[in-house]
């Protein structure tokens, strides 16, 4: 598939979800209904199938650790810097910090499963099993150390983090997978059936949650959290791959998940731990913008691999 037919549905299906949610169509309870049910439903059962069906070696956790991993941290340890800036509050800084580290699952799992048909979702899957709980667990650190309520991490909150639907999905997918326990043949297709429906709901959602009113606030954290996340951190990835000479499969997907824009439930978690959410909103929005210009630069590099 060429970088052309992977982008313009991308774009339109975004654009789409920004058209309709602006509209209120079909009314304003059913965009938040859509994002949980990718969330909780579709994505999940998209992971599993691919992970029953796979075949995984465990140089594979390892590879994928490294050259999504490294990156992600060096990013996100950048944002220290702004704290020497006195027009960087500390709430503001909790803000940048996980707009450099976090990532949006759901356009990855979309373009990783057009770019890399046969193994691009297996690949994804071990991603979140291995970022997704990390991210998670820095992002609170920070938010309970520089936000203003200052809350401790309570039973719920750490519950909430082992009980993401896609961690959990992951895990089931390797145990049936390394297990050889069998799915019955329908029950999987009919799985299989329902998770490829997360790919067009998940971008409409993006496109939905888009928010342009305040976009350019506070450009100091804006440009400093973006230029990490959307540049420098898919730049790392590349050049590690290069440097360890992973397979150009694996380096496809990495290169595509450190490329993407921080995750829109960032926003949530800066709004619960007392973090600036105003500012979180704004990076979320400019880097999903900026990545219409800097995503098509690494998904031709991703694909120019090996």
């Amino acid at each position: 598939m060429s970088l052309i037919d992977i982008l313009i549905p991308l774009y339109i299906l975004i654009s789409l979800g920004y058209i309709l949610s602006k509209y209120q169509f079909p009314n304003t309870e059913f965009w938040p209904g859509i994002e949980r049910m990718t969330y909780y439903i579709l994505f999940p059962t998209l992971i599993f199938v691919a992970l029953v069906k796979a075949e995984i070696d465990s140089s594979l956790l390892f590879k994928v650790a490294i050259v999504t991993l490294i990156p992600a941290l060096v990013s996100s340890s950048i944002q220290w810097f702004g704290l020497l800036s006195p027009n960087i509050s500390r709430a503001t800084f909790s803000s940048m910090f996980q707009g450099a580290l976090r990532n949006n699952t759901a356009i990855s799992l979309v373009i990783a499963d057009w770019m890399v048909p046969d193994r691009g979702l297996v690949i994804m899957a071990v991603i979140i099993l291995i970022m997704v709980p990390m991210n998670n667990l820095a992002s609170i650190y920070v938010l309970m150390r520089f936000g203003e309520s200052n809350k401790e991490i309570s039973i719920s909150l750490w519950k909430s983090i082992l009980s993401n639907p896609l961690i959990i999905s992951c895990i089931l997918g390797l145990f049936f997978n390394a297990s050889g326990i069998g799915l019955p043949r329908s029950l999987l297709e009919t799985a299989d059936f329902l998770g490829r429906s997360a790919l067009p709901f998940a971008l409409l959602a993006v496109g939905a949650g888009l928010k342009f009113g305040t976009i350019f606030n506070n450009k100091l954290a804006i440009s400093f959290s973006s230029l990490a996340k959307i540049i420098v951190t898919p730049f790392l990835s590349w050049s590690l791959c290069l440097f360890l000479g992973v397979e150009s499969e694996i380096a496809k997907v990495a290169i595509i998940f450190s490329a993407m824009p921080t995750a829109v439930s960032s926003y949530i978690l800066a709004r619960q731990m007392g973090g600036d959410a105003e500012s979180m909103a704004q990076i979320i929005t400019f880097q999903t913008i900026a990545a219409a210009f800097t995503l098509p630069v690494f998904l031709l590099i991703a694909q120019s691999y090996g």
